[in-house]
């Protein structure tokens, strides 16, 4: 009779010690989930598509200003400057950001940005 309640309660232990694995890693996946959702951020969510949107906007000492919207996912960038809409596309830096078209090229890393039109300077920071 003993060992029948022995063998009854290791049952029951490994079941339920089973069963509390598998809630606690459920519990932590939706946790990843709920922190990766709710993180602050410069992005913003377009509505109806997954892309990966960053906005960002810098003043040099002038005080002009740079409005930058970046799509991570499409390798984008689309730049505001002097009221001129300006596309780029993303380059391979070595680190930092790097973007152009034909005559605009726009470079960074960190808080520096650097907007130049045909090799010549228009915006630093």
């Amino acid at each position: 009779m003993k060992k029948h309640i022995f063998i009854t309660a290791a049952f029951a232990t490994l079941f339920l010690t089973s069963c509390n694995k598998e809630k606690k890693a459920a519990d932590s996946t939706s946790t990843t989930a709920d922190s990766i959702a709710s993180k602050p951020s410069d992005s913003a969510a377009v509505p109806g598509t997954q892309d990966e949107i960053v906005k960002s906007t810098s003043k040099d000492s002038s005080g002009k200003t740079l409005d930058m919207t970046f799509n991570n996912t499409q390798n984008t960038a689309t730049v505001i400057f002097n009221n001129e809409t300006i596309e780029l596309q993303g380059q391979k830096p070595a680190s930092g950001i790097w973007y152009k078209n034909d005559h605009y090229e726009l470079r960074g890393k960190g808080e520096q940005i650097e907007l130049t039109k045909d090799g010549k300077t228009v915006f630093k920071n």
